[in-house]
């Protein structure tokens, strides 16, 4: 068997951030309910939870790889392993229904809540890629649709392993996310652009073209900074949540890039964009929870 290419089907680099919002959201909603020591107690439950977030990230990447190896063929993308022939169209499928039955029977066995985010971003998936729906070829829903899923959701998922889903915070942190992916995802189709415009793939980047897309991710990367700071304001998001702002320094290299046209390839995959796209997503759980777990030293030498 070859295992590489089952490993590059799933597309690894993709599924840390889903993995890492809910081990750091779960971080994130016990320090703010005050018990933390509960993720040490229960960490095997967190590790199940955040590999069917994961699970459930891999299912919407095989679909994909399923439905357009022509389009793929198109963009270059022979490295992939069903364009390659490695894998076939039937054993990718295979793979997707074990992830995704993987991720329902474990989301509901954390509890029902939980299981019931892991059918709705599955859904996503299926929406997205699937016709009669194919939201993937519908401008701006394409994008957000896996604004909502990949933006949205996650935190709130994360937050109700322990916590209440009821709880404003999860949510509107979410919504700042959203915001940021809204922009951000489209890095992922700007070299994809011949092939997604030949197949009718209507992405803002074949429709808006480069310069334009340009300014309108920069809109979005800074309302959604704007938004988090309207909340802290409000006094709606905790006001030591001001640090994600540190995650502006990213986002303004990710400006600049953009801006100067460089979309350096590092890998087969994708270009640099699409990397810190999907380490600044992972770094919005990172930096909430740990602003949470280093509270209590900032109040004690503070």
């Amino acid at each position: 068997m070859n295992w590489k290419a089952w490993f590059m089907l799933v597309r690894p680099f993709t599924l840390i951030a889903p993995f890492m919002a809910v081990i750091f959201g779960v971080l994130f909603q016990l320090a703010a309910y005050g018990e933390i020591q509960l993720f040490s107690q229960n960490f095997s439950m967190v590790l199940l939870a955040a590999l069917a977030m994961a699970s459930a990230q891999a299912v919407g990447q095989i679909m994909n790889q399923v439905e357009d190896v022509e389009i793929d063929r198109a963009n270059g993308k022979d490295y992939r392993p069903i364009v390659s022939g490695e894998i076939s169209e039937e054993k990718a499928q295979a793979a997707a229904m074990f992830f995704a039955i993987f991720s329902i029977i474990m989301g509901y066995a954390i509890n029902v809540v939980y299981g019931s985010f892991m059918v709705i971003l599955l859904m996503a998936g299926v929406f997205y890629n699937l016709e009669p729906f194919r939201l993937k070829r519908r401008l701006w829903l394409n994008t957000g649709s896996l604004a909502i899923s990949r933006g949205l959701l996650p935190m709130p998922a994360a937050w109700s392993v322990f916590g209440s889903v009821g709880d404003a915070t999860p949510w509107l942190l979410g919504s700042v996310i959203a915001l940021w992916v809204m922009g951000w995802q489209n890095t992922k189709d700007i070299n994809d652009i011949e092939g997604d415009k030949r197949y009718g793939i209507i992405t803002p980047a074949v429709y808006h073209g480069i310069k334009t897309l340009t300014r309108i991710i920069t809109a979005f990367s800074l309302l959604s900074f704007l938004l988090l700071a309207i909340y802290i304001k409000m006094n709606l998001i905790p006001a030591h949540l001001a640090a994600l702002f540190i995650l502006l320094m990213p986002t303004l290299w990710m400006i600049y890039k953009i801006t100067k046209g460089d979309f350096s390839r590092i890998t087969l995959e994708n270009n640099e964009l699409w990397a810190a796209f999907y380490l600044t997503l992972a770094g919005f759980y990172i930096v909430s929870a740990m602003i949470y777990l280093i509270k209590p030293y900032i109040t004690l030498f503070g």
